[in-house]
């Protein structure tokens, strides 16, 4: 079976959509099915063994999407060399959209993931004007033959834009492989945060916390890995807050270094105010077994469940107070970390998550399971 993987954004530096696909490729790669890539221009180097087939041409300004005149016939010359499946990922970006479309006009099986959850997903009647003011969005939506959502808060995100109720939730996975605890570690009070530097991931609100964890206890420190726009910003709000002997800002960390970034820390915060359909940050750390501190946004309650807390978003006192609360007891952080372990092998792991999209593309193309 040859699989077309279409993505919008391919780059390492790129997030969770970008993150899903590479893992996809590797695990399926790996299960000896024959894999391309269908990307716009990619600015990095991302080895994966597998061929990729780059899309370039100029992006707006403001979603950074391909706006190419170009982007269809580039499209169909690749998808019409023997591919079986179209996988597009994020139901709201061209490329994708523009494969799902191809597919359907090729006779090809397709599948769609939904990575998204928006801002103020619950208004519902809004969302839905949105959508029927654009029917051409719609009726796309009609021509994919699976529809997957890594949560069901995105799963109810896009049913404002389809009439489609066959939608299946497949999280997100982890490779439990490179992320696992470690071994003999020491009880430390290292909080982590992992995630882009964008106003909708909250560490602004981390860092008022964090201003309150500190006046109650010194010894806690704070690593914030990743880069973004309001990176400069943060670093001068963390002096201004009085904190920044407490906080380590490590900017990029590589692939190949963040497992242990993960196993040098004792708690992992996801301080996130909207718009977060999963976090795949949640599930790498709940593989190397650390306790994890969420908002009520999105898809994280759905992940985090017994693995942690829950707060509000926008809520720097509860964060704090959690946070304290949890580095205070090492006890049951023990617990807690045992617990993360056993749920990201059983639910998140991708021989569970990839076998679970493997059966569907098996299911479009009356493929027999393999053993």
């Amino acid at each position: 079976m040859r699989i077309a993987l279409v993505t919008e954004w391919y780059a390492s530096h790129e997030g969770g959509v970008a993150s899903h696909v590479r893992e996809l490729a590797k695990w399926l790669k790996h299960r000896g099915f024959e894999v391309v890539i269908v990307t716009n221009e990619v600015r990095d180097s991302v080895d994966q063994g597998v061929d990729i087939f780059e899309t370039p041409g100029p992006r707006d300004p403001l979603f950074n999407l391909n706006i190419s005149p170009s982007i269809n016939s580039k499209l169909q010359e690749i998808l019409e060399k023997d591919v079986d499946v179209v996988h597009s990922h994020h139901a709201f970006s061209r490329l994708p959209l523009s494969a799902i479309y191809l597919a359907h006009k090729l006779q090809i099986p397709s599948v769609l993931t939904t990575h998204t959850v928006s801002f103020l997903p619950d208004l519902e009647y809004f969302w839905q004007a949105i959508s029927y003011g654009y029917p051409r969005y719609r009726l796309r939506l009609k021509k994919v033959d699976k529809i997957i959502a890594v949560s069901c808060a995105a799963k109810r995100f896009i049913q404002y834009f389809t009439d489609r109720k066959d939608i299946a939730v497949i999280p997100n996975g982890v490779d439990v492989r490179r992320f696992h605890p470690a071994k003999n570690k020491e009880y430390n009070k290292e909080l982590l945060f992992v995630g882009r530097i964008v106003p909708k991931k909250g560490l602004h609100v981390l860092l008022y916390a964090m201003k309150k964890v500190v006046e109650k206890d010194n010894e806690i420190k704070l690593r914030v890995a990743g880069t973004g726009r309001l990176l400069p910003l943060m670093k001068s709000f963390s002096k201004a807050l009085g904190i920044e002997k407490n906080v380590e800002f490590l900017g990029y960390v590589p692939d190949n270094e963040l497992p242990e970034v993960y196993r040098t820390s004792e708690l992992l915060i996801l301080p996130s105010i909207t718009g977060e359909s999963f976090g795949i940050t949640l599930i790498e750390a709940m593989a190397s077994g650390l306790p994890v501190i969420g908002t009520n946004v999105g898809g994280v309650p759905e992940i985090i469940r017994d693995c942690g807390k829950i707060v509000e978003p926008n809520r720097p006192e509860q964060l704090s107070n959690a946070i304290l609360e949890m580095l205070h007891n090492p006890e049951q952080m023990k617990i807690l970390s045992k617990k993360c372990r056993e749920r990201a092998e059983k639910v998140y792991s991708w021989d569970v998550v990839g076998k679970r999209i493997l059966s569907i593309y098996n299911y479009l193309t009356k493929t027999e399971p393999r053993s």
